[in-house]
């Protein structure tokens, strides 16, 4: 059965109130302390650009997915490294964050050659201290470990395993085959789709991003059952997170993606998302008639609502997305997608500070840990585990995190993004001083 009140362990975790101007400070110095290595790299045959920002090398290594976006910067990339470092945080192991990026179209046919050129590029990192995995518009089954492999590596984190557990030889390729074998097996009941099968790595971070919604509104003493949910992006993680969400009862009113849309005031249930899912072209959702999916787009932002879960690119939070999600009785904000809010800068987090004040959000570093827990779990073994044994973890994980976050707030309902950054901060050394004594 569910719990609906803080355990003990918890409890005795609480910390008295302070002033959330100084979490909020303490993070925008956080933001602003420069990365220990950032490498640049412009293509020779493409107007590709990447960046490897790896914040520290903390644990003797760093981790953090590749994503590939027209568009992306130097700044997100510096940004996204940061909240991989808070998010190994809790969901470990103890080392430090990293991200890969590249400025560049990925429906452009040389999408493929750009991605080799780039690994290629950075897999001096890749074989030391580095590793990497999938993220926005790059899957990491079909495109990372083949390209990895391509060059020479037995898996995408080899660089993550060398460099935080000092492994070499035979030794270090137990472990790889392991950590593919455990990762990549296909998923069975009770987390399988029937449509989609799917892997170890492609669901467990939208399993991660529904247990923190149903924790979450258990605190606030809520259910899932007949919750109203808008679900924002609709590839591995808000597909996944859709699925789990609705198969513990709650409803998908609306669905956007990054062209179309699809609203059911009455709500989908399990049977009609498993559906989308068996028809979902890529990441886009399955719609025959483009003009009925733009109307949905705008529709999204006026259906009622209970949750929103952003499962889609950075940045796609902004002021009057959040002033339509009140007026459309949003109460909890779970941020599937790393840094959903918009910002003027990386180091800008007034839009951070609203949302706060306004709902009950789950941080991006807490919802969307799956993948970064399944590495870690999976890292620190010889052989394989068994599929349930990531999901079972990473819901545990999760739940957890979101339980600590609200005893340290003191509300399942307000200031939850700035007691999970104190958490976070606190754990990696830099501050956490909310609830402290003074002196």
């Amino acid at each position: 059965m569910q719990r609906t009140k803080p355990t003990a362990a918890a409890r005795d975790r609480r910390a008295p109130p302070a002033t959330r101007t100084d979490v909020w400070r303490r993070y925008g110095e956080y933001l602003a302390m420069p990365p220990e290595i950032v490498v640049e790299w412009q293509d020779r045959e493409s107007d590709a650009r990447g960046w490897l920002v790896i914040n520290s090398l903390r644990g003797g290594a760093a981790g953090g997915g590749t994503r590939m976006r027209t568009g992306l910067d130097r700044e997100e990339v510096m940004y996204l490294a940061k909240i991989m470092e808070l998010k190994f945080a809790f969901s470990g192991p103890p080392m430090g964050g990293a991200k890969s990026g590249i400025a560049f179209d990925p429906t452009d046919s040389r999408k493929a050659d750009v991605l080799g050129r780039w690994f290629k590029a950075i897999n001096p990192y890749l074989r030391s201290v580095y590793g990497t995995a999938g993220d926005l518009n790059v899957d990491e089954s079909r495109e990372v470990l083949p390209i990895c492999r391509r060059l020479g590596l037995a898996h995408p984190q080899e660089g993550a395993l060398r460099g935080h557990l000092s492994l070499e030889g035979s030794a270090l390729e137990r472990r790889l085959e392991a950590m593919t074998a455990g990762l990549e097996q296909t998923v069975g009941d009770p987390f399988a789709s029937r449509v989609w099968n799917a892997s170890v790595s492609d669901l467990v971070t939208g399993y991660g991003v529904a247990a923190a919604a149903r924790r979450l509104l258990g605190l606030q003493g809520r259910t899932l059952d007949g919750a109203r949910v808008l679900v924002e992006g609709f590839g591995c993680v808000g597909g996944g997170a859709a699925l789990y969400l609705t198969r513990w009862g709650a409803r998908i009113v609306g669905i956007i993606d990054v062209e179309s849309g699809l609203v059911a005031s009455d709500g989908l249930g399990e049977a009609e998302v498993e559906d989308l899912l068996g028809r979902r072209r890529g990441n886009r959702l399955p719609l025959a008639d483009p003009e009925s999916g733009q109307d949905a787009r705008r529709e999204f932002r006026r259906v009622a609502a209970d949750v929103f879960v952003s499962a889609a690119a950075s940045g796609t939070l902004t002021a009057k997305a959040l002033e339509a999600m009140e007026l459309q009785g949003v109460q909890t904000i779970v941020c599937g997608s790393n840094h959903p809010f918009a910002s003027l800068s990386p180091s800008d987090t007034a839009l951070q500070r609203d949302a706060d004040t306004r709902f009950a959000v789950v941080a991006d570093f807490i919802a969307n840990l799956g993948a970064a827990y399944a590495f870690g779990f999976q890292m620190q073994r010889s052989e394989p585990a068994p599929y349930p044994e990531f999901f079972q973890a990473v819901g545990r994980t999760v739940e957890d995190a979101v339980e600590e976050a609200v005893v340290r707030a003191g509300s399942a309902d307000r200031g939850l993004l700035a007691a999970a950054l104190d958490l976070g901060l606190e754990r990696i050394g830099h501050g956490g001083l909310l609830g402290k004594k003074p002196g």
